[in-house]
């Protein structure tokens, strides 16, 4: 799995590629549905969102596998693409969009897909 996040919750993978997103500090009083969803540039939105129940837990992973990231188009003459990525809890009526650490309120959170290096299975 190839997916590196750096402090500011920048999001950097290959396109086509997978990789695991681990979301820590969750609050274990309730189960949670946590949201993940990918938009381009121009805020439509790429693939479904992705969902998973925190159990309880203080964290929750996605997966994101290579169909999903093969959604994120690096065009031809680019040497990257960005995209940009929200996070939300949702519990009993209750909706919160997740802020990454050192993330300005209502700045974007970014992913950066590099051109698909080999095609693989």
């Amino acid at each position: 799995m190839t997916l590196n996040i750096d402090n500011n919750g920048t999001i950097y993978i290959h396109q086509g590629d997978s990789g695991q997103l681990i979301i820590d500090g969750l609050s274990t009083d309730k189960d949670y549905r946590v949201y993940f969803a990918v938009k381009d540039k121009n805020r439509k939105p790429v693939g479904s969102e992705l969902v998973v129940n925190s159990n309880y837990n203080t964290s929750v992973t996605f997966i994101l596998s290579s169909d999903f990231t093969d959604l994120f188009v690096v065009p031809s003459d680019e040497n990257y693409a960005i995209y940009y990525y929200a996070m939300k809890i949702c519990c009993d009526g209750e909706e919160n969009t997740l802020v990454i650490d050192k993330s300005e309120f209502g700045e974007m959170n970014l992913i950066i897909v590099y051109p698909k290096m080999v095609e693989g299975d």
